[in-house]
């Protein structure tokens, strides 16, 4: 009987750069050649808590794919140092599998970037970190927001300046042991007149009046039929209601004690924190308004944009962010958006000066949200976003 020879064992068809011989991507072996010294600390910094080492190769691998194509795109090979631009056209390409394909790999290179920061790697200058951190946060779906620590002492001493706590507490201390209201905490007729004055605002209440828009601060003498129609008081009110700062105890409003307690003073036990829920709160108020106005979307969403940037680490000028651009500043297929433009500009003005009324932004050189407003900022924007998602925005501006 004639014996069988042992079959040849067939070569492993494994990725082409584990292959002596094998053909591979350009730049591939640079870049993993590159990347090489930093292996066991990526490694570690890839590692998370009860991963399997398995998956922790694996996210090395993709990122080393995504070097791989970014080296291509560059021309070159330096994995010290991420190029914005090439990022955008990049991330631009994996956009067309998916968004979530698209934010998946901007997470990988922001945590790859995190990595030569923290560890001296990174082969740029301060600001060119800067920039390429914030732009892969857009790309990866996070807030460009920076939010420095701040301890207790020194926030509560930002805050104490603050117009919007002045505010506040004059209206709290005007509640006094409570004031009439119906049960959703709506007050009307003359406890709104008085409500008004306890702001500074002189205007007269006749139920029947006609509905309008009014100023933040509506001119003294101005006739107005119900809460909404105080912009500025009824930002405040609902802050005090959101807060839990006002309850209803048939038949008043009445305040929560503790909370009214924290917001008078300067420091202690929820000092900080209340003052900045109302911060957040009237942010959040003055935006879901605004969206609420017919034909005004464009306006809300312009204004959350430059709040975004104002409480980023590269805050727009105000000059320029506030500019109605000419003919000769857009293309010829854009010239169309002037005439919007010219009316939307002013009004994303006046609601800036809203904010920067009350303290809660600067419109100087640039235009910046204090630090200690920051956080209060981010949630507010979260809770404006949530209101597009569960609206329909088109709807809104039929």
């Amino acid at each position: 009987m004639a014996s069988r020879k042992p079959a040849k064992k067939k070569a492993s068809s494994g990725h082409p750069a584990r292959r002596p011989g094998g053909s591979s991507a350009p730049f591939e072996s640079e870049v993993r050649q590159a990347l090489q010294p930093f292996k066991s600390q990526l490694f570690r910094h890839f590692q998370e808590e009860d991963q399997p080492a398995s998956e922790t190769r694996a996210g090395l691998e993709g990122l080393t794919t995504l070097l791989i194509a970014h080296a291509q795109l560059r021309n070159k090979v330096d994995v010290t140092t991420l190029d914005p631009t090439v990022l955008g056209e990049q991330l631009g390409h994996l956009s067309s599998l998916g968004k979530e394909v698209s934010e998946a790999s901007a997470a990988i290179f922001k945590h790859y970037l995190t990595f030569l920061g923290t560890t001296a790697n990174f082969g740029g200058s301060v600001e060119e970190f800067k920039e390429t951190f914030e732009f892969l946060s857009r790309m990866a779906g996070d807030s460009p927001i920076v939010v420095p620590f701040m301890d207790d002492e020194e926030a509560n001493a930002a805050l104490e300046a603050m117009p919007f706590v002045f505010a506040a507490r004059e209206l709290i201390e005007w509640v006094g042991d409570g004031k009439p209201s119906d049960p959703s905490g709506m007050i009307s007729g003359q406890t709104l007149q008085e409500a008004a004055g306890a702001l500074g605002l002189l205007v007269s209440v006749d139920e029947p009046a006609a509905q309008g828009t009014n100023a933040w601060e509506p001119e003294d003498g101005t006739v107005v039929s119900d809460l909404a129609s105080i912009p500025r008081l009824a930002a405040y009110w609902d802050a005090l209601i959101g807060t839990a700062m006002l309850r209803y105890s048939a038949p008043n409003a009445v305040p929560t004690e503790s909370l009214r307690e924290a917001l008078l003073a300067s420091s202690g036990p929820g000092a900080r924190l209340v003052k900045e829920l109302i911060a957040e709160i009237i942010y959040s108020h003055v935006l879901i308004t605004t969206l609420q106005i017919p034909g005004q979307a464009q306006v809300a969403e312009m204004v959350a944009g430059l709040l975004t940037h104002a409480a980023s680490s590269k805050p727009p000028r105000t000059e320029f962010a506030l500019q109605i651009p000419s003919e000769d500043d857009l293309p010829v297929e854009q010239h169309h958006l002037i005439t919007s433009l010219e009316e939307s500009v002013p009004r994303v003005e006046a609601i800036l000066r809203t904010f920067e009324r009350e303290g809660m932004l600067k419109l100087e050189e640039e235009i910046t949200v204090p630090v200690i407003l920051r956080a209060a900022l981010e949630r507010a924007l979260s809770k404006v976003s949530d209101h597009l998602l569960e609206n329909d925005p088109v709807g809104m501006t039929e």
